[in-house]
């Protein structure tokens, strides 16, 4: 239950720093950005720690209980196992938890790729409004034998 309850913890942090990610993508700050990511991936490793943990938990707890698994466990499992009826609705309570955070940082991680995404190609349309479409340079043309006006840019796409 302890590492159940740390781990609730942790996606609760992890779905508050998804909240300051959208912001600081919203806001272009860049560094903030990393700051963030650098401190979502120290939690997401503290997540795995915690899954071990758990893991070890519970062979430990089926051991006690003289029964012998080889695969992993899961809280629906365990909370079926369990006995005692404050155990299984313990256990029930802190899927549920667990659930509803996964899923809130799942929409939360989706709203961000996509805001980055249009971040992506805003740039990608300015690049083109600033230095002209990229396959203008694709082909050469000799300036004599062009029949279009050859526009020029401020920029050198390739560079």
């Amino acid at each position: 239950m302890r590492t159940l309850d740390q781990q609730i913890e942790v996606h609760r942090i992890l779905l508050d720093l998804s909240e300051h990610k959208r912001k600081a993508i919203i806001g272009n700050e860049v560094e903030r950005l990393m700051q963030l990511t650098q401190k979502e991936v120290k939690l997401i490793r503290l997540v795995d720690q915690f899954e071990a943990e758990r893991g070890e938990a519970v062979q430990a707890y089926m051991r006690s209980r003289n029964m012998y698994v080889t695969g992993a466990i899961t809280i629906n499992t365990l909370s079926k196992i369990a006995v005692r009826l404050e155990e299984k609705q313990a256990l029930s309570e802190r899927r549920s938890e667990l659930l509803r955070l996964i899923g809130e940082m799942k929409q939360a991680n989706d709203l961000n790729r996509q805001l980055i995404q249009q971040s992506l190609a805003f740039i990608d349309f300015s690049l083109d409004v600033i230095a002209g479409p990229s396959d203008q340079d694709a082909v050469y043309h000799h300036p004599q034998h062009d029949q279009q006006s050859y526009q020029r840019s401020y920029f050198d796409r390739k560079a």
